[in-house]
Parts: C-alpha cells; structure tokens; sequence
C-alpha cells in the first residue's frame, strides 16, 4: 500500500486522543475551544506522534517482551504487596523533568471498598502525566516514576491492577508507534494528490485492533470512550459529505439523523465551536474594518459570558505573543537553513536550529515546534515534487 504524501499529513495531524499527554502537540495547547469547552477538549483524529525510546534502543519500536521486560524488570516481593520494592531498584529522580516543574501532579486513584483499583480516566492522567516528558527523560525513568506513584498509594489488588494496566498501556501505544512507522514508510513522494478518507478509516482501525489487543474493554471505555464517539460522529460527518451520490438536500437530511443519534456533549460541543468560529469570523472583519481595541473587547464582552471572555483575552493575548515569538524563530531558522544549504552540512545545521530552539521555546513548546518543522518540510518537499511534475 502507498499512501499520498497529504495522507500522511491528514493522518498525523488529526487527533484520536490515543497519544501521550503531549503528543497531540500540533494542536495548540490554547486551543480556543478549550475557552468556551471548560472541561471538555475538542478531540480529532490523529495517530500518537510521540516514539517510546529507551536508552541505546537502536530497534524501534520494541519488541512485546521488551516492553514487559521494562515494567517488571524489578518485580521483587514488597511489604506492600507482590509489586516491586522500588528502593531496591533504580532510584526516582527527585527533581521533576523541566516540562513538568510547576505542574499539577495527577490526583489520586480511585479505590472500591473491596481493595480494587476502580477503572477512569484518572489511571490515564496519571500515566500521562509523566510520558509527557518522553525525551527529556529515558522510558525506563518515565516508567520508574508511574511505578512509584502507584506502589506510593495502592496496594494489591488495585497495586497489581494498576500495573498490569501500565503494561497494556504501553504496549499499545508503542504498537500505535509501530503503526505510523508503517505508514510512514509506505509513502509515496511523487504523488501528492489529496488524501483519502478510506486511509484515514483504515489507520484507526489499525489502532482500534491495538486496543483490543493490549487493554481490556472496560480500561478501552474509560480511556478512550468519549474520544470514540467523537471520531465516529466525524468520520460519519466526513463520509457523508464526501457521497457524492447524494444532493445537498439529501446530505442535509442524513446529518440531521447523525445528529439525532448523537450524544449531547457532543452536540453541544460542536454547537459551542460553530459559535466560537462565527465570533473569529465577525472579530477578523471588525479588525479589517479598522475597529479599535475598545470596540474589540467589547464585541468580545457582548458574544460571551464574562467569564468566558476573560479567559478568551488571555487566550488571544497568549496567543499573540505565540506568534511573534514563533515569528522571530522562523526568520533566524530561514538563515541557518539556508547556510546549510551553501556548506552542505546537514550535522551542522541540525544542530544549529536545536540550539535556537532552545533559545526560544520552553521543553514542551519545542516538541511543538519540532512537530511544525516537520509538517512545513513535508509540505515543502510535496509543493517542490508537484512543481516539478508540472
């Protein structure tokens, strides 16, 4: 199978909230949607960017065993259960990664009155929360660190529980690493037609089926439920405008029974994007019309409520302060990219732009930025085969 170049991209982008906390990195993480959604962020289609590495792996992805063999690798009898003793295996950092300093540590587990570990999304919040560093710091630590959390406030059966789940967890999302890899090397750089929805269903049905294999339905459903029935809506959604056998009155008709049989959360977030992009829209033409910055905020005062309009400033603020920073970045990054043209030096420039990255950009914000890098060569080296077509 040969997927198009904007396939991949499509595929990459798109979020299916599967992915380490921080891998959906091309999303930004002020995310308008989060201003009007408190608690609810808007999930799309996309296939976990992240690598899980370990120090000197030169094979990639691991193996199954390897895998086990790191979460267990200090399995000895414990006071507390039948988990690891920790303290006599390698030691837990004291000092947080720089990207999580100042974070808020992931809230306790939940425990029936039984001793077992209760099953909801708090056990992946945990797991996230320290695989969001991947790459300031090696698996073996990240996993080290879960290990603790857990042995520091469950014992068997919920310890036992919480670890076999870490195991799974792992397991498929180095599978959904193994995935992309695939893909990835199955692309075809001479054809850059747009993608096709067909690779798009058949990529989460590959993740899908990794599910399946390493997590058990009920860790699937509080991990992954909601997420799921956002990407079912959406690919109904795109399917639907995509049949070409249908008119627009007919199209019209089926989304009104996709919509029928929608979740309300769903619904009413969808509802809560289409009024945040008529606010952009209505924003940008006041600004075109030379509205002041009174007029501005007070636009945005009338359109929400004013909780959510605070949140809305700083989130504009925030966000242009992204901008001139990334600006500044890319003007600099234009000029060592250029000078490793001149001097054929690859290894040079590599390093160059590591260390302007760092300059600029906090160790969360450089995963970001990576992330954009590689969609804005990818689309170069797309625009330069298709010129060259012509």
């Amino acid at each position: 199978m040969s997927l198009k170049p904007n396939s991949l991209i499509a595929v990459t982008i798109l979020s299916c909230g599967i992915a380490i906390a921080g891998s959906a990195f091309y999303l930004s993480q002020d995310d308008a949607q989060s201003i009007v959604l408190k608690n609810t962020s808007a999930i799309e289609l996309q296939i976990a960017e992240q690598d899980i590495v370990v120090p000197h792996q030169d094979i990639y992805p691991l193996a199954p065993e390897q895998i086990n063999a790191l979460v267990h690798a200090t399995d000895e009898h414990n006071t507390r259960g039948q988990i690891p003793n920790l303290k006599q295996a390698q030691a837990v950092p004291l000092l947080l990664p720089s990207s999580l300093l100042g974070s808020t540590l992931p809230l306790t587990l939940d425990v029936s009155e039984s001793g077992e570990l209760i099953i909801n999304k708090k056990i992946q919040h945990l797991f996230d929360f320290y695989l969001s560093a991947m790459g300031e710091e090696s698996l073996d630590i990240i996993v080290t660190r879960i290990k603790h959390s857990l042995t520091s406030q469950l014992v068997d059966p919920a310890l036992t529980q919480g670890v076999e789940i870490l195991t799974g967890y792992l397991q498929y999302l180095n599978e959904v690493s193994a995935i992309k890899q695939e893909f990835e090397q199955n692309i075809d750089p001479n054809n850059t037609g747009e993608y096709a929805l067909e690779n798009v269903i058949q990529v989460r049905e590959m993740v899908l089926d990794a599910r399946a294999s390493y997590l058990d339905g009920d860790v699937i459903d509080a991990f992954f439920g909601q997420a799921d029935e956002y990407e079912d809506y959406m690919l109904s959604l795109a399917m639907i405008n995509k049949n070409n056998e249908l008119d627009t009155a007919e199209k019209q008709s089926v989304k009104a029974e996709l919509d029928a049989a929608a979740p309300e959360w769903l619904l009413a977030q969808q509802r809560n994007a289409n009024q945040l992009n008529k606010y952009r829209d209505q924003y940008k033409m006041l600004q075109e019309q030379g509205a002041s910055q009174t007029e501005l905020q007070d636009f945005t005062q009338q359109s929400f409520s004013p909780e959510v309009a605070d949140r809305l400033a700083i989130l504009d603020e925030k966000r242009l302060q992204w901008q001139v920073k990334l600006g500044e970045y890319r003007e600099q990054l234009a000029v060592i990219t250029a000078r490793a043209i001149d001097n054929n030096d690859s290894e040079q420039q590599q390093l160059e732009i590591t260390q302007l990255r760092k300059v600029y950009f906090t160790p969360q914000e450089i995963k970001r930025v990576s992330a954009l890098d590689g969609i804005n060569s990818t689309a170069s080296v797309s625009r330069s085969s298709a010129a060259a077509a012509l």
